[in-house]
């Protein structure tokens, strides 16, 4: 009986439609119309490059990788993309070169530097929208995203929530 209780909590946790811009996915009217945003990622680590990918397909995303900057310029020249984000640090084309690009082929593409590094010139802030430390919360990353996202397209993807004083270990007082 336990499997069954299991399996039926797992159906229901896969079948939750997913809201972007109060359209549901996963009915018939919707999906000519849902077209959920295309991230694509760009880092020469692949093993982190495949989780990123997996945690934000996950979150409803559509997700292109590439592990180097030459294929994520081509894959972002072939495709209709929403967002960029790259690995600052990367051999042959590095995350500067590639926002360079990337803004060379459509100035209203957002890109997200992703970087390990603590030092980012100021050439890089300049042509990128947004520096993400790697070492930072996921959901700062995500937000970062939320918000590009709603500045490229006011009617996209419904704003993250508002992050309370008790989400972030403070005490409330009323």
């Amino acid at each position: 009986m336990p499997q069954l209780a299991k399996r039926k909590r797992t159906a229901l946790l896969s079948s939750r439609p997913l809201v972007w811009n109060n359209r549901v996915s996963g009915t018939a009217r919707s999906r000519a119309v849902f077209s959920p945003p295309t991230l694509l990622w760009i880092d020469d680590f692949e093993p982190g490059l495949m989780l990123y990918k997996k945690m934000f397909e996950d979150l409803g995303f559509r997700v292109l990788t590439a592990t180097c900057g030459e294929d994520g310029v081509r894959l972002a020249a072939l495709n209709r993309v929403d967002l960029v984000v790259t690995d600052y640090e990367m051999p042959g084309m590095s995350g500067v070169a590639v926002a360079e690009a990337i803004k060379a082929l459509d100035q209203r593409t957002p890109v997200v530097l992703f970087s390990g590094s603590v030092i980012v010139p100021l050439r890089a802030n300049r042509l990128v929208d947004a520096v993400c430390d790697k070492a930072g919360s996921r959901a700062g990353l995500l937000a970062t995203i939320h918000r590009l996202l709603q500045g490229k397209r006011p009617q996209g993807l419904q704003p993250p929530p508002i992050a309370q004083a008790s989400h972030h270990g403070h005490r409330t007082v009323a």
